[in-house]
């Protein structure tokens, strides 16, 4: 399938430069664009990457989505959430409960076969990669692309650190501190079946975790989370590592305060759009379970 992304140039600079610095276009994309027909126009005319762009000029660029890497998965009837979708990206609110990708004997039930069930009614069949995951019970906002181009700006743009993730989070204890960071380095038990990670600062991989308290209550607190690192339950087990384990974690705690599981929701995502630059702040309604920790 073939789309054709325009941009009206405001500066004087070579395309190359404008596809690098200003679209985030890797060397490899831009490659793919040298060697396409009609891959690269400026004004209606095709143009090669070293040539100059001046103010006013419209430049077009063709842009291949090829193949249908997703059509193996099998299409799920039922109802998602959806925050926000247009042709290059989609954001949905997983519920708790179910995975995002199929594995371990789940090949129909998870929220990817549920998107392509969507998908299917309305007659599309898109390359579809989730940008970041979230735990099984872990609930809130999911992000994929639609395309190969988004699936690689949007990539870039979170190894840049302009994609951001912010969870809530219900933490057993009292919190004499309102912020705090975590930086304990993490890896998986070796042989942990469900698997179970730990703190370890001798074999473990960097995680930096970021929290502060929205709402302290007797035995708990409200927590706002930023994670700049994504280290399998990297919260749950930060927070279990500074003797606050999340209320309902089977894993790094206990289950306890109305929560039948890790009381984590992903909330809010902010993130350029990978084809036009806008910035997005996308949010995902509070699930039930925390109604009671809003107050």
């Amino acid at each position: 399938m073939k789309r054709i992304l325009t941009y009206q140039i405001e500066e004087n600079t070579t395309i190359e430069k404008f596809l690098k610095a200003k679209l985030g276009f890797s060397r490899k994309q831009i490659s793919a664009l040298k060697f396409r027909e009609d891959g690269i126009r400026v004004n209606g005319k095709r143009r090669r990457v070293t040539e100059r762009l001046l103010p006013g000029d419209l430049l077009e660029l063709s842009v291949e989505e090829e193949g249908k890497s997703s059509s193996q998965l099998i299409p799920t009837e039922g109802t998602i959430s959806v925050l926000y979708e247009d042709e290059d990206l989609i954001v949905v609110n997983k519920p708790e409960g179910i995975l995002v990708h199929p594995s371990g004997g789940h090949y129909q039930d998870t929220l990817a076969n549920l998107l392509m069930g969507y998908f299917k009614k309305k007659g599309e069949v898109p390359v579809l990669r989730s940008i970041g995951r979230l735990d099984k019970d872990t609930s809130g906002a999911v992000l994929f692309a639609k395309t190969k181009l988004a699936a690689a700006r949007l990539s870039e743009e979170r190894e840049r650190g302009r994609y951001e993730k912010e969870y809530l989070a219900v933490a057993e204890g009292y919190f004499a501190e309102k912020t705090g960071e975590i930086h304990l380095p993490i890896s998986q038990v070796p042989g942990s079946s469900p698997i179970r990670m730990e703190v370890n600062p001798t074999d473990g991989k960097k995680a930096h975790t970021y929290w502060k308290v929205e709402r302290q209550f007797q035995n708990a607190a409200l927590l706002r989370v930023h994670i700049t690192t994504g280290r399998t339950h990297q919260i749950r087990v930060h927070l279990a590592g500074i003797g606050h384990p999340l209320l309902g974690d089977p894993l790094y705690g206990k289950t306890c305060g109305g929560f039948s599981r890790a009381a984590l929701h992903a909330w809010k995502l902010i993130l350029h759009h990978p084809v036009t630059g806008e910035k997005l702040v996308i949010e995902a309604a509070v699930p039930g379970d925390f109604k009671e920790y809003e107050r």
